[in-house]
């Protein structure tokens, strides 16, 4: 036994030894994969914010493009701009000057959560 405790001790030596140089190392890592995550979480949430700023903004400009195209389908498609617009291609007089009503049934707007899917 006398000499298995000798090896173990020289083995144990020698290993302490060889890491010996590494201990500041050793020591320091912990702090170093704190200081890496910390920064790493601050780098990515900062990433992550930005990207949604720049799709909250896309999204609002593409509400309000799809507001004004409303608009322009409601104005372009009025009673009185059909009328005149008839009246001027083929030259008729107005029969009559009571209201008017165009009823126009516009495709529903499509879901984008059912196409992602």
């Amino acid at each position: 036994m006398g000499k298995m405790k000798g090896k173990l001790r020289n083995i144990s030596e020698f290993i302490f030894e060889f890491f010996s140089p590494l201990k500041p190392v050793m020591v320091l890592l912990p702090f170093f994969i704190f200081f890496y995550s910390v920064v790493w979480q601050g780098l990515e949430k900062a990433r992550l914010n930005r990207q949604i700023h720049e799709r909250t903004a896309t999204k609002e400009e593409l509400k309000r493009k799809n507001d004004e195209l409303k608009i322009g389908i409601v104005a372009y498609t009025s009673a009185e701009r059909i009328e005149t617009l008839y009246r001027r291609t083929y030259q008729f007089l107005p029969i009559s000057l009571g209201n008017r009503t165009v009823t126009i049934e516009l495709p529903p707007i499509p879901d984008l959560d059912s196409k992602e899917k």
